[in-house]
């Protein structure tokens, strides 16, 4: 048996604290060229990846989802430090989805205090000062992660708390959490996923409507130094929990019409799959006479279809019919969607929820 020394657990306890690292962003955009984290520091996946407030054409933001698994419920929701998304300042709070009957709704707020983020071993800490908004998370090298976001804003009219639990391990576009991974999506462009598949629940007010239910969550960042809308010309993005399986994906074009997959697969908690090479995953819009990439987004399309490659050369063949738009802002579309799975070879069918969504700037405006 081995006894702790209390004096010593408390100093242990009190130098993590200390080695946590805090910035605070200015509600203003910064004046010159901005740095950025490209290749992974331990211990940061989910922390700040630029050190200043955004510039016009720079970002790093946090992306929160939550899908019910009982009825049609969804919240979105996105914590700002962009200057590429038309606000008079990059720091601000979005909240979007849809309510149990299908309807949907939208807030955003802007930061009037900044913004305060500290990371370190413990987890992250983010709060956007002034709305009522912020979000804190356990060290995700933790055997359980669990990050919860709050709301008291009567701002964006928002009021509760989420909790996620999360189900699979954190990851990088080609890499596991570990330290030195390239955080490169495209040129310019970075990601990063601290919870690719979560248990949620949700007890919120919004706009007066009562949103409570328990479902599947993920949250993820990205982050770069050029506008989105000239890194990207199309992606399809999207993850979905069906049976024992968690899967996120995304498939992307660049300027030169270079494809880009990623994928990534973990099994009753494991990863069993994370892929960028041309066979990681293939998607496509459902319907034979469904034109790719598609300038409507998911709002023209029935869902997408699915093909992830796995180690032992089989094939996980998903499809995704979308159930409800959360969001439609003509170049961007995002839904929940109703999935079903089966690996080749295999007569048993998995079906689950999704969440997905679809840019198509370069494609509407090419």
């Amino acid at each position: 048996m081995i006894f702790s020394n209390p004096a010593s657990t408390a100093a242990t306890l009190l130098l993590a604290r200390a080695c946590a690292e805090t910035v605070f962003f200015e509600p203003a955009f910064y004046d010159g060229p901005v740095n950025m984290e490209t290749s992974s520091v331990d211990g940061n996946l989910d922390g700040f990846k630029m050190r200043t407030s955004a510039n016009t054409s720079s970002y790093d933001y946090w992306w929160f989802d939550l899908v019910s698994t009982s009825d049609k419920s969804a919240v979105n929701i996105v914590f700002y430090n962009a200057g590429d998304i038309g606000n008079a300042q990059p720091l601000a709070v979005e909240v979007s989805g849809v309510f149990a009957n299908g309807t949907s709704y939208f807030s955003q707020i802007l930061s009037p205090g900044g913004s305060t983020i500290s990371n370190g071993p413990d987890g992250i800490s983010a709060w956007w000062n002034g709305t009522g908004a912020g979000f804190q998370g356990t060290s995700l090298n933790a055997g359980q992660v669990q990050y919860n976001v709050t709301f008291d804003s009567p701002g964006l009219g928002v009021v509760g708390t989420i909790q996620l639990n999360s189900r699979a391990p954190a990851h990088y576009p080609c890499d596991p959490n570990i330290p030195g991974a390239d955080e490169m999506h495209l040129p310019r462009f970075f990601w990063s996923n601290a919870i690719p598949d979560a248990d949620v629940t949700v007890n919120l007010t919004i706009n007066g409507t009562v949103v409570n239910f328990e479902g599947i969550g993920y949250h993820d960042k990205n982050w770069g130094d050029r506008t989105v809308l000239k890194s990207p010309k199309y992606w399809d993005w999207g993850h979905a929990r069906l049976g024992p399986y968690s899967l996120v994906w995304y498939d992307l074009l660049d300027y030169n019409n270079m494809e880009y997959r990623r994928s990534y697969i973990a099994k009753d908690g494991e990863i069993i799959a994370l892929k960028c090479d041309d066979t990681a995953v293939t998607i496509r819009p459902l319907g034979g006479n469904s034109t790719w990439p598609s300038p409507e987004g998911l709002t023209g399309i029935p869902g997408v279809a699915s093909a992830f490659a796995l180690p032992d050369g089989k094939t996980f063949e998903v499809n995704v019919t979308v159930e409800s738009i959360t969001y439609d802002k003509l170049v961007y579309t995002r839904a929940v969607g109703l999935a079903s799975g089966q690996i080749s070879g295999s007569s048993e069918t998995y079906t689950g929820k999704a969440f997905l969504d679809e840019f198509t700037y370069g494609v509407s405006f090419s």
